[in-house]
């Protein structure tokens, strides 16, 4: 899915800047067992991976389900499973409902051949419909259909990574590789600055902790004035993201999550941190 397309109608500089994403990381592999990226033979962490080390306590599974045996019952191994298990689920569905919105947001750009594998059984093409049959891939619907005019496809599930800014001071310290789900063009013709825009869904039940905001629990530094919680860890994603894409020449001018609940979305945008991120990675 990585070759270069055009959509008919687009602006010009949308095409020049897909076609630079897909030449600048043309070199990038990704391999789905392990979820592992690589550049030139080099195994690179992943955004995701990157964002959980500012976490100052790590989840210890052992030692919580222990606690939690103690106080609700049921092993420890039990409650291990379950988290397991649950985990499986949520992850599932969150891979399939990617693989929705990546797939209609072609099919909306008249490309149903980029319809993905995994849902082409979905799809209607007497109607040009692609069914949705989770209450996610319904919020997804939804979000597309009220997608205003003035924003413009560039390119879905793009595969980046950090290192290719000219100044090699602007450069961080160390090569990480992610992927990150929509960038539009944002045309200004509906009052709207005028830029680019980097979107990723999110399924989650929730993006803050009630507890951890509660009781203060925050990021490592620099992040130490952000409550360790999904929210937060999304802003660093998102400006990892962005700060690949700025450093081959395409300015981001807004991160914004698409927050996908049970047939509803919201839109939730994020601060840019990538300047912290500049000095510490």
């Amino acid at each position: 899915m990585n070759k270069f397309f055009t959509i008919l109608g687009e602006p010009e500089i949308v095409t020049d800047v897909r076609r630079r994403v897909l030449r600048e990381f043309q070199d990038l592999e990704f391999y789905e067992e392990g979820h592992r990226y690589v550049l030139n033979g080099q195994s690179l962490p992943s955004v995701s991976n990157v964002a959980h080390r500012f976490i100052r306590e790590p989840f210890n599974e052992q030692l919580q389900a222990k606690r939690y045996a103690e106080k609700h019952g049921e092993t420890p191994e039990h409650w291990i499973q379950q988290w397991r298990q649950n985990s499986f689920r949520a992850t599932t569905l969150g891979t399939k409902t990617h693989a929705y919105g990546e797939s209609l947001g072609y099919l909306r750009a008249g490309m149903p051949e980029r319809i993905c594998p995994l849902i082409q059984p979905q799809y209607m093409p007497e109607y040009d419909f692609l069914a949705p049959i989770h209450p996610k891939e319904e919020a997804v619907l939804k979000f597309m259909n009220e997608m205003p005019c003035s924003m413009h496809l560039v390119i879905n599930e793009a595969k980046v990574h950090s290192g290719k800014n000219p100044c090699q001071e602007r450069n961080l310290r160390e090569k990480i590789a992610g992927t990150f789900d929509m960038l539009y063009y944002q045309d200004g013709t509906d009052g709207q600055p005028e830029g680019f825009v980097i979107l990723d869904y999110k399924t989650n039940a929730n993006l803050a902790s009630e507890y951890n905001r509660k009781y203060g629990k925050m990021l490592r530094e620099p992040f130490n004035a952000m409550t360790e919680e999904d929210l937060s860890l999304y802003t660093i994603q998102l400006s990892l993201y962005a700060l690949m894409l700025e450093d081959i020449g395409i300015p981001i001018i807004s991160r914004r999550i698409v927050w996908l609940k049970d047939s509803e979305y919201q839109i939730v945008p994020v601060e840019d941190v990538s300047e912290k991120l500049r000095q510490v990675l």
